[in-house]
């Protein structure tokens, strides 16, 4: 299953966590123009997202195909105020000093740029020994300001029982994928277990307890007020 897949398909470990995050990647997408940089990128899984920019500019430490530039976050290969978005997802903890990261990300928008942030703030421990931080919207906040950068918008991605999703998926039935005989329980339990979270979340909606964000980051010389936002969802 592909990065993407993961968030689209029922059987996908985010898929509760896409039902919120996708639909608004999809109104932020229609609104990005100009030069796109992916940071960190990995599969580049919401590359179709964004269709109406420029170029979209693909680096990472390990490439995964050839079209991939090889750069650090901290030195980022791309000149000066050249870029016009970035995105930045599930990375910037990665890093022992995530301000480095964000006055890099600086250099390289242009005036009134943005940086596109998705980031866990609860996530078991994971990838060590690259593994640093968990991040809260406003420790974000925070380092942004440090950098150079501030806070526009931040929505948490669904609540309560998108966490529970999360852990299930990825920690129970994850362990039962491990053994083929088990592989088609363990789809069997994901859907199952995506479909009742994510029912119970429009139920018993909790945002503050949601263990994902999607922040935007902004290069300007406005000062706004950050908005924290429940993401109801719009089809």
């Amino acid at each position: 299953m592909s990065r993407l897949e993961q968030f689209t398909s029922i059987f996908g470990e985010n898929w509760v966590v896409g039902r919120y995050l996708l639909p608004e990647l999809k109104r932020l997408g229609q609104e990005q123009r100009g030069m796109l940089l992916d940071l960190a990128c990995g599969e580049s899984p919401f590359r179709s997202y964004f269709p109406k920019v420029e170029a979209y500019i693909r680096v990472d430490l390990n490439p995964l195909d050839p079209e991939v530039i090889t750069g650090n976050m901290l030195a980022i290969p791309v000149a000066r105020q050249s870029m016009d978005v970035v995105l930045l997802f599930q990375a910037i903890t990665d890093v022992p000093n995530p301000v480095a990261v964000l006055k890099e990300v600086r250099r390289v928008l242009r005036p009134g740029g943005q940086l596109l942030v998705c980031e866990s703030m609860e996530y078991p421990e994971h990838d060590a020994p690259y593994d640093f931080y968990r991040l809260m919207p406003e420790g974000l906040r925070t380092l942004a300001a440090d950098a150079g950068l501030h806070l526009r918008e931040c929505t948490r991605l669904g609540g309560l029982f998108t966490r529970f999703a999360t852990l299930w998926n990825y920690f129970i039935m994850g362990s039962l994928k491990r053994y083929a005989a088990l592989r088609p329980l363990a789809l069997l339990g994901v859907a199952c277990g995506n479909l009742l979270c994510y029912g119970l979340d429009l139920l018993a909606p909790h945002p503050r307890l949601a263990s994902d964000y999607l922040a935007i980051l902004a290069l300007d010389d406005v000062t706004s007020e950050v908005s924290f936002s429940s993401m109801e969802i719009k089809f």
